[in-house]
């Protein structure tokens, strides 16, 4: 197998734990409140917030419900649809 597949197949798994950070991070933001995250979520929180920051600058909350982990999610998948096939 060369390497060039590998390092692809690294990057795809990569991205692949990136969108379960995202969604577990989603998850926690609706049961937990900010202030009262442990240092864990708050780590979990400086890993995506950067993304989904960027993301919430182009597309806005609508009607108050923000959709940037969806957006990131398929941004992520579209990637890697790319990378794997």
């Amino acid at each position: 197998m060369p390497v060039s597949v590998t390092l692809l197949q690294v990057l795809a798994t990569m991205l692949r734990l990136y969108s379960l950070m995202l969604v577990v991070y989603a998850l926690l933001s609706w049961v937990m409140h900010e202030q009262h995250y442990p240092p864990a979520i708050r780590w979990l929180q400086s890993m995506v917030e950067p993304v989904l920051s960027r993301i919430r600058k182009v597309i806005p909350p609508i009607a108050g419900i923000d959709i940037s982990v969806i957006a990131a999610l398929l941004i992520i998948e579209m990637i890697r649809s790319f990378i794997l096939y």
